[in-house]
């Protein structure tokens, strides 16, 4: 399937590539040309399906255009849209997902705080395939930075319009087309202190009209390679810590480390008694001492990555056709092909976690005869351990992310009325290999090691392992294991997930009718989508023995039949006071095959006063129904330790929990035979689970949404301002969330109504023995819809544009302000403004100055200040405001020759001090490394040539 995809993107790439002819005049020449142009091209604004005449938009719309995201030396677009203060933190970034092995390199956006599976990603008004199996999150490793002619942000519930997912809003990538000409550009990047995160970027983009200027067609080719960080090589990281603060109890100790603080799980082996898990030793060239963490600890950063490297190949084209002179046919295809490498510490292997054991039998010959002594004397049959298995590969995660969308369509104009239809295809596929695990079973009958007296060799105890080639192993000691014992008891996970979407509609828009004011506008649309989706682990991690947890297969999908209408009309113009007075509305019908029917409808109103002030306001019905991880998803095997609620329940016990329980048969079963409904030690540690598993029985989440803002816009005579202040109000309700596996426990037995959806996460032994009815055999932790999501703010833009001097100078301001962000789960309400990630102010201001052939632009983002935690007041203390400061320049040598630098965090600000142990600290690293920038300063330079 991996060569199928592939083949299918050379030959389409190749067969666009063929009609190229002759090359012409860049890109931007184009661009500038149609900027002279007196006739206004119709376009269609993101947020909207109608076409209109000009750029003016109902709800507010963030542009980053092509030259942004150049200026930034950025090679994922991705980082330049987090950047914007109405992006929330990103679930899965290159700089935070080291350890999240399954998506580790994978790039999202998410707008607002509220999810990446709650903002819906666009290409050319299009949906876009998913790159994180079982969700909506669109991996933006796939999308050609360099093809971008912009990137339109609206936040908000946009489903009446675009159907699920828009909830936090939109973001629509606008593709160039029409495009004449070679562009060539290429450009590197690293770290200024460390000479790190080396970037390279290649991009060759070619276009050219054909069949005397009824097509065009063009073709982008890029590599991108990132070599990321290791945490060894940065001071602050290279050394195992913890925040100090555990050990004091102050929290004014929370910002300051306790190094070195070591993993107690030493490449040595630490040694204990089962009956006294107290007192430790370890193994020091063959000799036993007493443990000594400081000594003897291991310091996992020196295994660790602290950004993932990514190799990227896309090959992109866009094809249009003029058939006649009112139908064009268009399409679009995309190959991409990322390779990332995650890389984290040896396996830390625990006998009585992944084995269930004690440990080591005393009989064990590879024992030290001082620990057997240990053992014999407290009466113990067993040594337990645990151990760093460094002597096995490294844990890391290699992953061959391959995806391919191609698009085809029609469209065309029909007495005045715009339509098109399309048809396109999305597929996926994640091909991982994670090497240094622990093949369970082969472990266990490695340990069961005994001496071969007639051949004086230490052997499987196990007759049927031998002859499958056990190898013993000796776990006493630095270097202890044997290659062949490392090999034997070595396990590679192999894990493949894939996305399909298959996705078709037709469009039509255009005015229905004249009204005293102007036209009644119209869109309509009839679509169809189809979502597949599937997480297959291998066999050995399917049934628990790779590691020891089991991860079943997850597989599923659905499809929905859609039908949306949108309709604007002028209501009153040419008064005082109103220039023009105009309403809106839209409305979409949604046909599940898994959630049944669900609607979504949007009403907005635009005030245009004057020349120079606006006023606009919308309020939005928007829906996201589950996805496939949600509605099929097999969860992720854990044993935390629960407290099941009905430990300790007599036949006269009174009271809601106690009735409950002994409404469970076989617990009243067991009350009835031994008088008392106690679990044994085994059974309170034994309880496992699945976590995240899916249900069928999920309903779609609904949002309402309002915004309300004003727009100034006017020329001053030494410059142009404009100014434009909204406020916004989103309530998510019908959450879609996992419940604990011990709220499950507390809520059902706590029910005063019988028994509810908790209960049906609980499963009981029905047929042991009298003294063991109703142990607990699993709890599972189960999506269901319960909660609701909250946030209101105020965004505010600000632009400014003079003549200075001989040259040009522009000023611009972005920022968010952030009310409220409160999240309610079964009653319990929680206020998250002012915690790290969600500070209440979110800026960014740019001053850009161009002359003649040089343009030099000055950033600055700014981060407010932040606390850990609202709600714990021990770790209430203040992470300080984050300010960085970027400088970009470009100089047009020739007009085909241009090259252009910059310097990232110029003053090489240190993010906040967010140590191991505290509340958003990401693993292997001393900060929120998806919230604050933890790279240093870096700087890159880029040339780019055009003909």
């Amino acid at each position: 399937m991996k060569r199928n995809i592939l083949s299918s993107a050379i030959k389409t790439a190749l067969g666009v590539s063929v009609v190229l002819g002759a090359t012409g005049q860049a890109f931007a020449q184009q661009a500038a040309d149609a900027n002279d142009a007196t006739l206004v091209e119709e376009v269609v604004v993101t947020g909207s399906r109608i076409t209109r005449s000009n750029l003016e938009a109902s709800t507010p719309i963030t542009t980053v255009n092509s030259e942004n995201i150049e200026f930034s030396g950025m090679v994922n677009s991705a980082d330049v849209l987090r950047s914007l203060p109405a992006a929330g933190v990103s679930g899965i970034t290159g700089n935070s997902s080291n350890f999240a092995t399954a998506n580790g390199g994978v790039n999202t956006v998410n707008l607002r705080n509220l999810g990446e599976d709650r903002t819906l990603v666009l290409v050319n008004g299009r949906r876009y395939v998913s790159g994180v199996a079982g969700t909506s999150a669109v991996d933006w490793n796939t999308i050609p930075t360099e093809l971008i002619e912009r990137v339109e942000v609206i936040t908000g519930g946009a489903s009446a319009i675009y159907g699920s997912d828009a909830l936090a809003g939109v973001i629509n990538v606008i593709l160039k087309d029409d495009f004449e000409g070679v562009s060539i550009t290429s450009s590197h990047g690293e770290t200024v202190e460390f000479g790190d995160d080396k970037t390279d970027r290649f991009n060759l983009t070619a276009g050219s009209n054909f069949a005397d200027g009824k097509g065009n067609a063009v073709v982008s080719l890029t590599y991108t390679d990132q070599k990321g960080i290791l945490a060894r090589d940065r001071k602050n990281t290279k050394v195992d810590d913890l925040a100090l603060c555990y050990f004091t109890g102050e929290t004014a100790d929370c910002d300051k480390e306790q190094e070195p603080y070591y993993s107690s799980y030493s490449e040595n082996g630490r040694f204990f008694l089962p009956s006294n898990d107290k007192v430790n030793w370890t193994v020091d060239n063959g000799e036993v001492v007493d443990w000594d963490g400081d000594k003897y600890g291991f310091n996992r950063q020196q295994f660790r990555r602290y950004s993932v490297p990514t190799e990227r190949y896309l090959i992109s084209s866009n094809l249009s056709y003029d058939l006649s002179d009112s139908l064009e046919l268009f399409v679009e295809t995309s190959f991409a092909r990322t390779e990332t490498q995650t890389e984290i510490e040896p396996y830390p292997f625990d006998a009585q976690d992944a084995l269930n054991i004690d440990g080591i039998h005393i009989d064990n010959p590879y024992m030290p005869a001082e620990l057997r002594n240990l053992a014999v004397a407290a009466e113990d049959e067993y040594v337990s351990f645990v151990r760093r298995t460094t002597e096995l590969d490294q844990r890391g995660s290699y992953a061959e992310r391959q995806t391919f969308r191609g698009l085809i369509g029609l469209r065309g104009e029909i007495n005045d009325w715009n339509w098109d239809a399309y048809f396109g295809q999305g597929q996926m596929q994640d091909s991982q290999r994670s090497t240094g695990q622990i093949n369970v079973s082969n472990f266990r009958n490695a340990l069961n090691a005994e001496l071969d007296v007639e051949n004086n060799l230490i052997v499987c105890a196990d007759e049927s392992a031998r002859k499958e080639g056990c190898v013993p192993i000796n776990v006493f000691g630095y270097g202890s294991i044997s290659p062949e014992a490392a090999e034997y008891v070595s396990a590679v996970s192999m894990r493949d997930q894939s996305t399909k979407q298959t996705i078709g509609g037709i469009n039509i828009s255009g005015e229905l009718l004249e009204l005293p004011s102007g036209p009644l506008s119209l869109a309509a649309g009839l679509e169809y989508r189809d979502e597949y989706a599937a997480d297959l682990p291998d066999a050995l991690t399917r049934s628990g023995q790779n590691g020891g947890n089991r991860a079943p297969a997850t597989e599923g999908g659905f499809d929905a039949t859609e039908l949306y209408v949108e309709m604007e009309a002028p209501i009153l113009s040419g008064l005082p006071g109103i220039q023009e007075l105009s309403v809106g509305a839209a409305y979409r019908f949604s046909d599940y095959d898994t959630v049944g029917s669900t609607d979504a409808y949007t009403a907005r109103v635009s005030w245009i006063i004057n020349d120079d002030l606006r006023v606009r306001g919308q309020y939005a019905r928007a829906m996201r129904a589950p996805n496939v991880n949600e509605l099929f998803g097999a969860g992720g095997e854990t044993f935390r330790t629960i407290k099941d609620p009905c430990d300790g329940v007599t036949a006269d016990a009174t009271g809601t929990v106690a009735e409950n329980c002994l409404a469970v048969p076989e617990i009243a079963a067991r009350v009835a035979e031994v008088g008392v409904f106690e679990l044994s030690q085994p059974e309170i540690q034994g309880t496992g689970g699945f976590v995240g598993v899916g249900s069928e029985d999920l309903e779609a989440e609904t949002s309402d949404s309002y915004t309300l803002g004003v727009v100034f816009d006017r020329d001053l005579g030494i410059g142009s301002l404009s100014v434009s202040v909204d406020w916004f109000d989103i309530e998510i309700e019908n959450l879609i969330d996992t419940v604990a596996r011990q709220s499950s426990l507390d809520f059902c037995y706590q029910s005063t109504t019988g028994p509810n959806e908790f209960c049906g996460n609980i499963d009981r032994d029905s047929e042991g023995a009298a003294n063991q009815l109703g142990e607990l055999v699993g709890v599972n932790s189960k999506f269901l819809n319960e909660g609701t999501l909250e946030t209101e703010g105020v965004d505010v833009q600000v632009q400014w544009g003079m003549e200075l001097g001989a040259g040009q100078l522009d000023l611009s301001l972005n920022y968010a302000h952030v009310l409220e962000f409160t999240e309610t789960k079964f009653g319990v309400e929680e206020e998250l403004v002012g915690e790290v990630g969600y500070s209440e102010n979110k800026w960014i201001a740019t001053a850009n100055y161009s002359l003649d052939r040089l343009m030099v632009q000055w950033e600055t983002n700014f981060i407010g200040d932040a606390v850990p935690s609202n709600s714990d007041e021990f770790f209430k203390f203040d992470v300080g405001s984050f300010v960085t400061h970027d400088l970009y320049a470009s100089y047009q040598f020739t007009d085909s020759i241009s090259a252009n630098l910059g310097i990232n965090n110029i003053l090489d600000e240190e993010a906040p001090v967010i140590l191991s142990g505290v509340p958003s600290n990401i693993t292997g690293h001393d900060t929120a490394s998806d919230v604050y920038n933890d790279i240093g300063r870096s700087a890159f330079v880029g040339v780019r040539m055009d003909f």
